[in-house]
């Protein structure tokens, strides 16, 4: 029972922690776009009406328009993957991919070992470790300043282990109240949902390293 509520309470917080960074994106993001967009309108009522100045805008409008339609399919594709539903686990690391490399493919590397083990994970298994995927190179993003991330997917001694790698700044693995900062506990339980383990190895100055382990057999 006292771990049943425990995972309870994980999941709970992971949920209230989705929807606030949910929230932040919308009012960050679209929100933004869209204050941005009405603020282009309102400059327009009040300018000439000489048509350079109407086709600049529109040129603006169109732009911002675009932004807000990618902002929205970020958003949606990060609340559910539409490639993990419709293809697999593999998939859906190739979307990732995609959506992180942007053209640039050497940013972000993916290899996957142990692509039939890994296709065979249960869907809420296999939408756990995008999500977890998703944060740890949301965190690089953020705060790493790091020039590639690599992820190699493999078995060691009957374990699906998952190898996250960043070559940024690192930190003190030691400093509780930054690991919260960056998202960990929504990390922790997350990996916790899926009676999966974790282990991190990073220092300042020697980027970071996670290694995240789960019977595929559980």
């Amino acid at each position: 029972m006292a771990q049943q509520k425990e995972l309870m309470n994980a999941i709970i917080q992971s949920q209230e922690i989705e929807r606030k960074r949910i929230g932040q994106d919308l009012h960050d993001e679209v929100g933004g776009s869209l204050s941005n967009l009405r603020m282009l309108f309102n400059r327009l009522d009040n300018s000439s009406t000489d048509r350079a100045e109407i086709e600049k805008a529109v040129d603006s409008y169109k732009q911002l328009i675009d932004k807000i339609i990618q902002n929205v399919r970020n958003i949606s594709h990060n609340l559910s993957p539409p490639a993990l539903a419709l293809f697999g686990f593999t998939a859906a690391l190739e979307e990732l991919s995609d959506s992180i490399n942007n053209g640039n493919g050497s940013f972000l590397s993916i290899i996957n070992h142990a692509e039939t083990i890994s296709e065979q994970l249960p869907y809420t298994a296999s939408l756990s470790l995008i999500r977890i995927l998703q944060e740890l190179i949301s965190n690089t993003l953020k705060h790493a300043e790091a020039k590639q991330i690599g992820i190699s997917i493999f078995m060691d001694y009957g374990l699906l282990t998952i190898h996250y790698t960043d070559d940024g700044k690192g930190f003190d693995n030691d400093d509780n109240t930054l690991k919260k900062g960056m998202g960990m506990q929504n990390i922790e339980s997350r990996i916790s949902m899926i009676n999966a383990t974790y282990r991190i190895k990073t220092a300042p100055g020697q980027g970071f390293s996670m290694f995240i382990l789960i019977n595929p057999g559980a």
